[in-house]
């Protein structure tokens, strides 16, 4: 969803092209609807693909790119952008680097990728124009609480989240955003149809609307934390993966989340491996008890992340890319 957010602003100066080796059905309606191209390109990314295509630029948002792909890139003599979180400390095959994690560090950057040009931090966060356009609502008007995980939510985690969190009877809305293809769908629209206080959302229009209407968000530690962050919305972030451990240690003075390390969840379906996150669903439950019910607390929360973040993140990226593509 970043490179799309991207999109929306550098078309406007670029013409944009998606290469991808697979990709859902359902971005690739997405970027149909927006009226993106795109191509699917070889298993193994080479010189001659990139050269054919007559690309200038291009913005890699890949973690899984070979060595060997990134020196054909080189060859092909094009413009590197890479988007990066910083899950490691080798050098980066790059011209111009993004990321708009707060710990974004600009020295450790510069030893990665010396002569390449940098957007780090907030300023500089991924997000799509329905969030410029979205009307806002003060935080005491807003009854639910969200839960967003990604649309195919790969851990499985919510199922019994959710089931955890309408058990508590806080006495709001709790509204799950999710993708169609989700492996627990059916049992999902079961829950939903058995509890008057519980919502599923399939592939929403605008994901801003829903994240305006939230009180408290319990979300993946991955970019829909800038999302949630331009709309104020407090948040319980889960960490789920490797290249979201940072947020685990804030470096903001007053943190707009509160983080919990899931990493341990265990995705199956045998009773004594599911029993293993138990604690964990019970701390996210303590957790989100806490917030929900201390609404000074979660307004506070609600101000910092709004002074943090901003709508504008992905044209101060694209002003400054092509600022420096002029300077080549």
């Amino acid at each position: 969803m970043r490179l799309f957010a991207l999109a929306q602003v550098a078309c406007n100066t670029f013409d944009v092209l998606f290469l991808y080796k697979t990709c859902s059905q359902h971005l690739l309606t997405m970027l149909e609807s927006e009226g993106f191209a795109a191509k699917k390109v070889n298993a193994l990314l080479n010189a001659d693909d990139v050269t054919k295509l007559s690309i200038s630029i291009m913005v890699v948002d890949d973690y899984h790119l070979s060595k060997t792909e990134w020196k054909s890139l080189q060859d092909a003599n094009v413009y590197i952008v890479v988007l990066d979180d910083n899950l490691n400390a080798d050098a980066l095959l790059a011209d111009f680097v993004i990321n708009p994690a707060a710990d974004a560090n600009l020295a450790e950057y510069k030893k990665r990728a010396p002569s390449a040009e940098f957007c780090l931090g907030p300023r500089y966060s991924y997000l799509r124009k329905d969030f410029n356009s979205c009307a806002f609502v003060p935080l005491q008007a807003r009854s639910n609480i969200l839960v967003v995980l990604g649309g195919t939510d790969p851990m499985s985690i919510a199922l019994p989240l959710c089931q955890s969190l309408v058990s508590l009877n806080l006495g709001c809305n709790i509204e799950l955003l999710v993708g169609e293809k989700h492996n627990d769908h059916k049992a999902l629209m079961q829950l939903h149809d058995q509890n008057e206080g519980f919502s599923v959302v399939l592939n929403p229009d605008s994901v801003a609307q829903h994240m305006m209407q939230a009180g408290l968000a319990i979300s993946a530690a991955g970019g829909t934390l800038g999302e949630l962050a331009s709309l104020g919305v407090p948040t319980l972030a889960l960490v789920i993966a490797d290249n979201q451990r940072s947020i685990l240690h804030t470096v903001t003075r007053k943190p707009w989340y509160r983080a919990i390390d899931i990493r341990g969840w265990q995705k199956s379906t045998e009773s004594h491996f599911l029993q293993m996150n138990n604690p964990l669903l019970n701390k996210i439950a303590s957790m989100t008890t806490e917030l929900w019910r201390d609404n000074c607390c979660r307004e506070s929360m609600s101000n910092a992340a709004r002074q943090l973040v901003d709508t504008h993140g992905c044209q101060r990226i694209i002003d400054k890319l092509a600022s420096c593509l002029e300077k080549r």
